[in-house]
Parts: C-alpha cells; structure tokens; sequence
C-alpha cells in the first residue's frame, strides 16, 4: 500500500389538449437534450446490453455508452468512464458533467487507450441521484460496468485482459464496488480501478489494483474514511495493491472546472487546478505500473 496525504373527446376539451400538447412537445424537446449535441463529433453512441444472468434488476436491459477510440488498428487498453450522482447533467447549461467526461475520454485515448463513457441514469429515466445515492445504487451500477467489460472485450480492437474502471464521486464509489472481492462472479474482470473522491467504508479487499484519489477538506465524501478503510486492509494484509492520495485543502469535485459553489445538499465545491494536475500524475504512474 501507499498512502500520501389526455382528455377522451378531443372536441369537447380543446383547451386542455393545446396544453397537453404543449407539454407533449416540451417533454420530447427534454429528451431530446438528454444526450450529446447531434453535431458533436469524436466519439459513437453505442447501447451496452446488461448481463442478464444474476443482474441486480430484472428490469434493465441496457445502457448507454460513448465509444472514443485512438486511431488506428491493434489491441488497446480500455478505460469505462463512471459519472457522479450528477449523471452527465443534460439538462444544463454546457452540461458540465459531460464536459468533464469528455476531457477524461480524451485524455485517455491521446495515451493510447479505448475510452468508454457510460450513461447509467439517461436509460433508466433518472436525471440526478445527489441527495438518492441508491436510487441506482453502486452495486446495480457495477453491473453496467461489468456488462461493459464483455461489451469491450468483444471487440477486436481492445485487449480484455486490460480493461480499466474510473468513476467519480458516485461513481468512484461504483469503481470499489465493481472491484470489491467476492462480491461477483462472472468472467469479466477489471486490471485497475481509479477511483475520484469515492465514499469509502469497510471492505475484505479489492480484486485488482486500486487508486484513491480526495481532497482532505472534502465534507461530502470524508477523506478519513478512505484513510480508515486503507488502513484497515494495510493491517490485514490486503492492502498492497491500493495507493491512496490525499490532497491538502482539495474539496469534492476538485477535478470540475466550475466556480466555488455550495450544492442544495450543503456540499462545498472547489475547482482545485493543482489537486487536478497531481491526480493526472498519479493515473500515468498508476497505469504505467499496472497496464503497461
């Protein structure tokens, strides 16, 4: 381990069905919002079918993906990009959680790996979980993540055996979850997990190599908690393969280019350019070790 610190008669209720229209017309402009701007470009939206064997709900059936891939041929490493309880914000101006997706995504594939952006809240009729962690709760989420791998290890362009799961905040708690031991059993498997200001707790172990990364003022997911749970394992035994960066005065959503704001929840969140830098630092480090 290493730690560093409709009415029926139309005719007779007219009114009613111009609103209903009306609303008809604002809802299917909503969804249409509720993915990337047609003219963007650098990227294929593809639908990642659920694993349907031992799946978590029966009812899903499949989620969304945003393939961003190195040119050329050859077997890539890949990474499966998780979004915080946020989704990708859709619905927003400049949809700053996609933005940032995009900028992972990007970053990933001008280092030679496939990058896959997962959407596990837009098929499902979710917007925003903040304030409802297990509305889709981690453990359904890593089961995308997982249907994701055999999803990517089918394709004749990416390497299986070096697949690589990131998520932040909800999603970095998906990244422990997805790579906690014992917990599945299935072929499908992740190399290394990297995982943005997650919310830690006790665990037996992880099943592959494990990077945390937080800021130490975070007050929505306490970097304390990642410290006792590493620490924990380190006295077990089992924490060898988990590297843990704590970031002095860094607070959640660190890594989001967005002024300092305090959520509806009561979160205080700071763009930290230096704590963004380290991470990149540490994800190269980290991969170079493990991947290469």
């Amino acid at each position: 381990m290493t730690l560093v610190l409709v009415p029926q008669d139309h005719r007779r209720f007219p009114a009613l069905c111009v609103i209903a229209a009306m609303l008809a017309a604002c809802l299917a402009a909503v969804g249409a919002l509720a993915r990337p701007p047609a003219e963007e470009t650098g990227f294929q939206a593809v639908s990642i079918p659920v694993i349907a064997e031992g799946r978590p709900d029966s009812g899903d059936s499949a989620v969304n993906g945003y393939l961003f891939a190195p040119e050329g041929g050859g077997r890539f490493p890949a990474v499966v990009l998780m979004h915080g309880c946020n989704g990708y914000d859709w619905h927003l101006p400049r949809q700053p959680g996609w933005a940032l997706a995009k900028t992972y995504a990007q970053r990933h594939v001008a280092h030679g790996y496939v990058a896959l952006v997962l959407d596990s809240f837009e098929p499902r009729g979710i917007d925003n979980a903040c304030g409802q962690p297990m509305l889709v709760g981690p453990v359904r989420r890593a089961w995308d993540a997982l249907s994701a791998a055999r999803w990517l290890g089918a394709l004749a362009t990416v390497d299986r055996d070096r697949l690589v799961l990131q998520g932040d905040s909800h999603g970095g708690s998906t990244v422990l979850a997805s790579l906690q031991a014992g917990l599945w059993h299935l072929p499908e498997h992740f190399a290394a997990g990297i995982a943005f200001y997650p919310y830690c707790q006790e665990v037996g172990g992880f099943s592959a190599p494990l990077l945390i990364l937080i800021g130490d003022a975070d007050d929505w997911t306490p970097s304390w908690r990642c410290r006792q749970m590493v620490d924990a394992l380190q006295r077990a035994g089992t924490g060898g393969d988990i590297v843990l960066k704590i970031f002095p005065g860094a607070y959640h959503a660190y890594d989001f280019p967005l002024p300092a704001r305090t959520n509806r929840l009561g979160h205080f969140m700071k763009y930290d350019a230096a704590a963004t830098a380290a991470s990149w630092q540490a994800i190269d480090a980290f991969l170079a070790e493990h991947l290469r």
